[in-house]
Protein backbone atom coordinates (compact mmCIF):
# COMPACT_ATOMS: atom_id res chain seq x y z
CA UNK A 1 0.00 0.00 0.00
CA UNK A 2 2.96 2.23 -1.03
CA UNK A 3 3.93 3.74 -4.31
CA UNK A 4 7.08 6.23 -4.20
CA UNK A 5 7.24 8.48 -7.45
CA UNK A 6 10.15 9.90 -8.22
CA UNK A 7 10.95 11.46 -11.74
CA UNK A 8 13.94 13.51 -12.89
CA UNK A 9 12.90 15.18 -16.20
CA UNK A 10 16.28 16.56 -18.27
CA UNK A 11 15.88 19.06 -21.25
CA UNK A 12 14.99 16.67 -24.20
CA UNK A 13 14.86 13.28 -22.49
CA UNK A 14 11.64 13.59 -20.33
CA UNK A 15 9.98 10.37 -20.23
CA UNK A 16 5.70 11.43 -20.88
CA UNK A 17 2.62 11.14 -22.93
CA UNK A 18 2.76 14.46 -25.07
CA UNK A 19 0.71 16.55 -27.07
CA UNK A 20 1.72 18.37 -30.24
CA UNK A 21 2.18 22.13 -31.44
CA UNK A 22 1.52 22.81 -35.00
CA UNK A 23 0.55 25.57 -37.48
CA UNK A 24 1.66 28.03 -40.55
CA UNK A 25 3.09 31.36 -40.91
CA UNK A 26 1.42 33.64 -43.57
CA UNK A 27 2.32 37.06 -44.44
CA UNK A 28 -0.63 39.85 -44.95
CA UNK A 29 -1.71 38.50 -48.39
CA UNK A 30 -1.96 35.07 -47.20
CA UNK A 31 1.46 33.86 -48.62
CA UNK A 32 3.07 31.53 -46.60
CA UNK A 33 6.25 32.20 -44.77
CA UNK A 34 9.72 30.12 -45.63
CA UNK A 35 12.27 29.87 -42.82
CA UNK A 36 10.99 31.47 -40.00
CA UNK A 37 11.73 30.96 -36.21
CA UNK A 38 9.17 29.18 -34.39
CA UNK A 39 10.09 28.58 -30.43
CA UNK A 40 7.90 27.29 -28.17
CA UNK A 41 9.21 27.64 -24.75
CA UNK A 42 7.70 25.77 -21.93
CA UNK A 43 6.71 28.26 -19.12
CA UNK A 44 7.28 26.16 -16.05
CA UNK A 45 10.88 24.76 -16.35
CA UNK A 46 11.68 27.44 -19.60
CA UNK A 47 13.25 24.97 -21.73
CA UNK A 48 12.97 25.92 -25.14
CA UNK A 49 11.91 23.83 -28.59
CA UNK A 50 12.65 25.56 -31.47
CA UNK A 51 11.92 24.98 -35.52
CA UNK A 52 12.09 26.70 -38.53
CA UNK A 53 9.23 26.36 -41.27
CA UNK A 54 9.04 24.86 -44.45
CA UNK A 55 8.77 26.41 -47.59
CA UNK A 56 4.80 26.04 -47.28
CA UNK A 57 5.04 28.37 -43.93
CA UNK A 58 4.28 24.40 -41.81
CA UNK A 59 5.90 24.09 -38.60
CA UNK A 60 5.14 21.65 -36.01
CA UNK A 61 6.10 20.48 -32.20
CA UNK A 62 5.76 17.00 -32.03
CA UNK A 63 5.64 14.81 -28.73
CA UNK A 64 6.59 18.06 -26.28
CA UNK A 65 5.92 17.84 -22.56
CA UNK A 66 2.46 18.70 -21.26
CA UNK A 67 2.14 22.50 -19.75
CA UNK A 68 1.94 25.95 -21.13
CA UNK A 69 3.80 27.35 -23.63
CA UNK A 70 4.97 30.79 -25.09
CA UNK A 71 5.39 30.22 -28.46
CA UNK A 72 7.28 32.70 -30.51
CA UNK A 73 7.54 33.47 -33.89
CA UNK A 74 9.97 35.64 -35.76
CA UNK A 75 10.75 36.32 -39.76
CA UNK A 76 12.90 38.80 -41.66
CA UNK A 77 10.66 42.07 -42.32
CA UNK A 78 8.03 41.19 -40.08
CA UNK A 79 7.49 42.21 -36.56
CA UNK A 80 8.15 39.52 -33.37
CA UNK A 81 4.66 37.54 -33.26
CA UNK A 82 3.92 35.91 -29.68
CA UNK A 83 1.08 33.74 -28.72
CA UNK A 84 1.01 33.58 -24.39
CA UNK A 85 0.00 30.52 -22.53
CA UNK A 86 -0.64 27.84 -25.18
CA UNK A 87 -1.85 24.32 -22.98
CA UNK A 88 -0.63 21.36 -24.08
CA UNK A 89 -2.24 18.53 -23.06
CA UNK A 90 -2.34 14.77 -23.68
CA UNK A 91 -2.87 13.24 -26.77
CA UNK A 92 -4.08 16.61 -28.62
CA UNK A 93 -2.67 18.41 -31.21
CA UNK A 94 -3.22 22.73 -31.28
CA UNK A 95 -2.95 24.22 -34.31
CA UNK A 96 -2.29 28.13 -34.49
CA UNK A 97 -2.72 29.92 -37.15
CA UNK A 98 0.02 33.02 -37.45
CA UNK A 99 -0.92 35.93 -39.63
CA UNK A 100 2.73 38.12 -40.20
CA UNK A 101 2.19 41.82 -40.78
CA UNK A 102 4.38 44.10 -42.34
CA UNK A 103 7.14 45.54 -39.72
CA UNK A 104 6.86 49.89 -39.70
CA UNK A 105 8.98 49.92 -36.40
CA UNK A 106 10.16 47.54 -33.93
CA UNK A 107 7.32 46.03 -32.54
CA UNK A 108 5.47 43.21 -30.76
CA UNK A 109 2.29 41.43 -31.51
CA UNK A 110 0.65 39.66 -28.54
CA UNK A 111 -2.11 36.69 -29.24
CA UNK A 112 -4.05 35.20 -26.29
CA UNK A 113 -4.23 31.43 -26.22
CA UNK A 114 -7.75 31.35 -25.89
CA UNK A 115 -8.92 32.10 -29.17
CA UNK A 116 -6.81 29.24 -30.71
CA UNK A 117 -9.14 26.52 -32.37
CA UNK A 118 -8.06 22.95 -30.67
CA UNK A 119 -7.12 19.81 -32.14
CA UNK A 120 -8.96 20.21 -35.44
CA UNK A 121 -6.63 17.43 -37.38
CA UNK A 122 -8.28 14.47 -35.70
CA UNK A 123 -11.14 13.12 -34.69
CA UNK A 124 -10.65 12.33 -31.21
CA UNK A 125 -12.88 13.59 -28.01
CA UNK A 126 -10.39 14.37 -25.17
CA UNK A 127 -11.73 15.26 -21.88
CA UNK A 128 -8.73 16.40 -19.53
CA UNK A 129 -8.54 17.39 -15.83
CA UNK A 130 -5.72 19.33 -14.61
CA UNK A 131 -4.05 18.88 -11.16
CA UNK A 132 -5.63 21.79 -9.48
CA UNK A 133 -9.29 20.28 -10.24
CA UNK A 134 -7.93 16.84 -9.48
CA UNK A 135 -7.22 18.13 -6.05
CA UNK A 136 -10.77 20.02 -5.36
CA UNK A 137 -12.29 17.01 -6.71
CA UNK A 138 -14.10 14.70 -4.18
CA UNK A 139 -12.43 10.99 -4.11
CA UNK A 140 -12.96 8.51 -1.90
CA UNK A 141 -10.22 6.47 -0.16
CA UNK A 142 -8.04 8.64 -2.77
CA UNK A 143 -8.86 6.75 -5.94
CA UNK A 144 -7.96 8.06 -9.38
CA UNK A 145 -10.36 5.81 -11.12
CA UNK A 146 -13.11 7.62 -9.79
CA UNK A 147 -12.15 10.63 -12.08
CA UNK A 148 -13.42 8.19 -14.95
CA UNK A 149 -16.95 9.77 -14.17
CA UNK A 150 -16.50 12.93 -15.19
CA UNK A 151 -15.93 12.37 -18.89
CA UNK A 152 -18.73 12.57 -21.48
CA UNK A 153 -20.26 9.26 -22.21
CA UNK A 154 -19.59 7.54 -18.86
CA UNK A 155 -22.30 4.69 -18.34
CA UNK A 156 -21.66 4.46 -14.27
CA UNK A 157 -20.12 2.06 -12.20
CA UNK A 158 -21.01 -1.64 -12.26
CA UNK A 159 -20.03 -4.41 -10.56
CA UNK A 160 -16.80 -5.75 -10.81
CA UNK A 161 -15.53 -2.98 -12.98
CA UNK A 162 -15.03 0.63 -12.99
CA UNK A 163 -18.02 1.93 -15.73
CA UNK A 164 -17.70 2.62 -19.51
CA UNK A 165 -17.17 4.54 -21.97
CA UNK A 166 -19.52 5.26 -25.18
CA UNK A 167 -21.63 2.72 -24.11
CA UNK A 168 -18.39 -0.19 -24.59
CA UNK A 169 -18.37 -2.78 -21.69
CA UNK A 170 -16.49 -1.69 -18.50
CA UNK A 171 -13.33 -3.87 -19.32
CA UNK A 172 -13.14 -1.76 -22.93
CA UNK A 173 -11.29 0.85 -21.80
CA UNK A 174 -7.59 1.00 -21.93
CA UNK A 175 -5.94 2.35 -18.41
CA UNK A 176 -2.67 3.95 -18.93
CA UNK A 177 0.25 6.06 -17.06
CA UNK A 178 2.00 8.46 -18.88
CA UNK A 179 1.43 6.34 -21.84
CA UNK A 180 2.93 3.24 -20.56
CA UNK A 181 0.02 -0.15 -20.05
CA UNK A 182 -1.81 0.04 -16.91
CA UNK A 183 -4.32 -2.26 -17.19
CA UNK A 184 -4.39 -5.92 -15.32
CA UNK A 185 -4.81 -8.90 -18.29
CA UNK A 186 -6.35 -10.90 -16.24
CA UNK A 187 -9.17 -8.69 -14.99
CA UNK A 188 -8.80 -6.04 -17.43
CA UNK A 189 -8.48 -3.14 -14.95
CA UNK A 190 -5.90 -0.96 -14.08
CA UNK A 191 -3.51 -2.40 -12.33
CA UNK A 192 -2.63 0.47 -10.10
CA UNK A 193 -5.03 1.01 -7.88
CA UNK A 194 -7.03 -2.27 -7.59
CA UNK A 195 -8.30 -3.41 -4.92
CA UNK A 196 -6.51 -5.63 -2.48
CA UNK A 197 -7.75 -6.96 1.19
CA UNK A 198 -10.42 -5.67 2.40
CA UNK A 199 -10.80 -3.27 -1.08
CA UNK A 200 -7.77 -1.29 -0.35
CA UNK A 201 -5.56 -1.14 -2.84
CA UNK A 202 -2.54 -2.99 -2.91
CA UNK A 203 -0.27 -0.09 -4.54
CA UNK A 204 -1.93 3.19 -4.31
CA UNK A 205 -0.78 6.22 -6.84
CA UNK A 206 -0.50 9.70 -4.85
CA UNK A 207 -3.39 12.19 -6.21
CA UNK A 208 -0.92 14.82 -5.70
CA UNK A 209 1.65 13.04 -8.57
CA UNK A 210 -1.11 13.60 -11.24
CA UNK A 211 -0.37 16.68 -13.47
CA UNK A 212 -2.90 15.56 -15.51
CA UNK A 213 -6.11 13.23 -16.38
CA UNK A 214 -7.61 12.56 -19.55
CA UNK A 215 -9.72 10.67 -21.14
CA UNK A 216 -9.90 10.04 -24.76
CA UNK A 217 -13.03 8.37 -27.57
CA UNK A 218 -12.65 7.98 -30.97
CA UNK A 219 -8.98 7.91 -30.60
CA UNK A 220 -6.24 6.62 -32.98
CA UNK A 221 -4.82 3.52 -33.62
CA UNK A 222 -2.00 4.35 -32.07
CA UNK A 223 -3.87 4.04 -28.74
CA UNK A 224 -4.50 0.44 -29.89
CA UNK A 225 -6.25 -2.11 -27.09
CA UNK A 226 -9.60 -1.70 -26.22
CA UNK A 227 -12.31 0.30 -28.00
CA UNK A 228 -13.91 2.07 -25.32
CA UNK A 229 -11.61 4.58 -24.38
CA UNK A 230 -7.78 5.24 -23.32
CA UNK A 231 -7.66 7.21 -19.68
CA UNK A 232 -4.01 8.59 -19.19
CA UNK A 233 -2.44 9.52 -15.78
CA UNK A 234 0.43 11.87 -16.68
CA UNK A 235 2.56 12.29 -13.51
CA UNK A 236 3.90 15.69 -12.79
CA UNK A 237 7.54 17.18 -13.49
CA UNK A 238 10.14 19.49 -11.24
CA UNK A 239 10.00 22.99 -12.04
CA UNK A 240 12.07 26.36 -11.76
CA UNK A 241 10.17 27.01 -8.99
CA UNK A 242 9.79 24.36 -5.40
CA UNK A 243 6.21 23.35 -4.67
CA UNK A 244 5.08 20.03 -2.52
CA UNK A 245 2.26 19.53 -0.25
CA UNK A 246 2.16 17.06 2.71
CA UNK A 247 -1.53 15.54 4.01
CA UNK A 248 -2.75 13.39 6.82
CA UNK A 249 -6.34 11.82 6.73
CA UNK A 250 -7.40 9.86 9.80
CA UNK A 251 -10.64 7.90 10.14
CA UNK A 252 -11.48 6.27 13.56
CA UNK A 253 -14.51 4.08 15.29
CA UNK A 254 -14.08 6.54 18.23
CA UNK A 255 -15.98 9.36 15.68
CA UNK A 256 -17.84 7.22 14.09
CA UNK A 257 -21.57 5.53 14.99
CA UNK A 258 -21.65 1.75 16.02
CA UNK A 259 -23.33 -0.50 13.75
CA UNK A 260 -26.34 -1.64 14.46
CA UNK A 261 -25.22 -5.28 14.02
CA UNK A 262 -23.11 -5.31 16.78
CA UNK A 263 -24.34 -6.65 20.43
CA UNK A 264 -21.74 -6.49 23.06
CA UNK A 265 -20.71 -9.17 25.03
CA UNK A 266 -18.78 -10.14 27.82
CA UNK A 267 -16.16 -11.42 25.45
CA UNK A 268 -15.96 -8.37 23.37
CA UNK A 269 -17.46 -5.45 25.12
CA UNK A 270 -16.18 -3.11 22.24
CA UNK A 271 -17.03 -2.56 18.79
CA UNK A 272 -14.78 -4.25 16.15
CA UNK A 273 -11.77 -1.28 15.12
CA UNK A 274 -12.52 0.34 11.75
CA UNK A 275 -9.47 2.49 11.37
CA UNK A 276 -7.85 4.23 7.78
CA UNK A 277 -4.76 6.36 8.27
CA UNK A 278 -3.90 7.82 4.69
CA UNK A 279 -0.47 10.41 4.73
CA UNK A 280 2.11 11.56 2.30
CA UNK A 281 3.68 14.22 0.71
CA UNK A 282 5.22 15.20 -2.42
CA UNK A 283 8.10 17.78 -3.17
CA UNK A 284 9.48 19.14 -6.24
CA UNK A 285 12.05 22.04 -8.00
CA UNK A 286 15.27 22.57 -9.79
CA UNK A 287 18.26 20.71 -9.68
CA UNK A 288 20.19 22.82 -12.22
CA UNK A 289 17.96 25.52 -13.96
CA UNK A 290 16.21 25.44 -16.89
CA UNK A 291 17.86 22.05 -17.28
CA UNK A 292 17.30 19.48 -14.61
CA UNK A 293 14.63 18.83 -12.42
CA UNK A 294 13.26 16.35 -9.60
CA UNK A 295 9.76 15.30 -8.01
CA UNK A 296 8.99 13.10 -5.23
CA UNK A 297 5.94 11.71 -4.15
CA UNK A 298 5.13 9.43 -1.41
CA UNK A 299 1.61 7.89 -0.30
CA UNK A 300 0.97 5.22 2.63
CA UNK A 301 -2.75 3.91 3.31
CA UNK A 302 -2.95 1.89 6.82
CA UNK A 303 -5.96 -0.16 7.09
CA UNK A 304 -7.53 -1.71 10.55
CA UNK A 305 -10.92 -3.52 10.48
CA UNK A 306 -12.22 -6.30 13.03
CA UNK A 307 -14.60 -8.57 12.11
CA UNK A 308 -16.70 -9.96 14.71
CA UNK A 309 -17.99 -13.49 14.24
CA UNK A 310 -18.71 -17.01 15.60
CA UNK A 311 -16.00 -19.91 15.50
CA UNK A 312 -15.44 -23.34 16.99
CA UNK A 313 -12.51 -23.82 18.88
CA UNK A 314 -11.47 -27.67 19.31
CA UNK A 315 -12.31 -29.25 22.91
CA UNK A 316 -9.30 -30.25 25.22
CA UNK A 317 -10.08 -34.17 24.39
CA UNK A 318 -9.99 -33.40 21.03
CA UNK A 319 -6.43 -31.73 20.98
CA UNK A 320 -5.28 -34.44 23.26
CA UNK A 321 -6.44 -37.64 21.05
CA UNK A 322 -4.77 -35.32 17.90
CA UNK A 323 -1.49 -34.86 19.63
CA UNK A 324 -1.28 -38.85 20.51
CA UNK A 325 -1.91 -39.52 17.11
CA UNK A 326 0.80 -37.13 15.44
CA UNK A 327 3.12 -38.57 18.20
CA UNK A 328 2.54 -42.36 17.36
CA UNK A 329 1.62 -42.72 13.81
CA UNK A 330 1.85 -46.06 13.90
CA UNK A 331 0.45 -47.15 16.60
CA UNK A 332 -3.96 -48.09 16.86
CA UNK A 333 -4.99 -45.27 18.57
CA UNK A 334 -8.57 -45.94 17.61
CA UNK A 335 -9.28 -48.62 20.45
CA UNK A 336 -11.55 -51.41 19.30
CA UNK A 337 -11.60 -49.61 15.68
CA UNK A 338 -9.62 -50.19 12.42
CA UNK A 339 -10.16 -47.38 10.01
CA UNK A 340 -9.67 -50.02 7.16
CA UNK A 341 -11.38 -53.51 7.34
CA UNK A 342 -8.43 -55.75 5.88
CA UNK A 343 -8.84 -58.33 3.49
CA UNK A 344 -7.34 -62.07 3.10
CA UNK A 345 -4.84 -60.42 0.99
CA UNK A 346 -4.06 -57.84 2.81
CA UNK A 347 -4.25 -59.20 6.85
CA UNK A 348 -1.41 -60.43 6.25
CA UNK A 349 0.12 -57.08 5.31
CA UNK A 350 -1.05 -54.97 7.75
CA UNK A 351 -2.69 -57.16 9.93
CA UNK A 352 -6.06 -57.29 11.46
CA UNK A 353 -6.27 -53.96 13.36
CA UNK A 354 -6.03 -52.05 9.88
CA UNK A 355 -2.15 -50.91 10.81
CA UNK A 356 1.25 -51.76 9.36
CA UNK A 357 2.51 -54.00 12.72
CA UNK A 358 6.21 -53.32 13.28
CA UNK A 359 8.90 -56.00 14.02
CA UNK A 360 11.25 -55.22 16.82
CA UNK A 361 14.12 -54.92 14.39
CA UNK A 362 11.94 -52.01 12.41
CA UNK A 363 10.59 -53.98 9.77
CA UNK A 364 7.19 -54.06 8.20
CA UNK A 365 6.39 -57.39 9.67
CA UNK A 366 4.91 -60.02 6.43
CA UNK A 367 6.55 -58.59 4.24
CA UNK A 368 9.02 -60.44 2.01
CA UNK A 369 12.63 -59.44 2.04
CA UNK A 370 13.11 -57.90 -0.90
CA UNK A 371 10.64 -55.12 0.05
CA UNK A 372 11.92 -54.50 3.13
CA UNK A 373 14.78 -53.39 1.95
CA UNK A 374 13.56 -51.07 -0.02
Amino acid sequence: MILIVFSLAVAGNAQTFRGTINGTVTDPSGGSVPNATVKATEITTGIDHTTTTTSEGAFAFQDIPLGFYKVTVTATGFPTYTVDKVQVVAGTIYTLQVNLKLAQATTTVEVSAAAIALDTATQTQNMTISSDIVQDLPLNGRDFTQLIATAPGYGGYSVGGFGSLNGTRPNQINWQIDGVDNNDFWHNIPAVNQGGVSGIAGIVLPIDSIDEFSAQTQSGPEAGRNAGGTVNLVTKSGGNIFHGSAYYYNRNEFYSAKSPFFSPTTANPKAPPLRNENYGFSLGGPIIKNRTFYFLSYEKQQYIIGLSGIATEPSDAWITRATDLLNNPGGNKYGSYAPVTPSSLSATLIGPTGFWPRSGTGSIAGLPPTLNKR
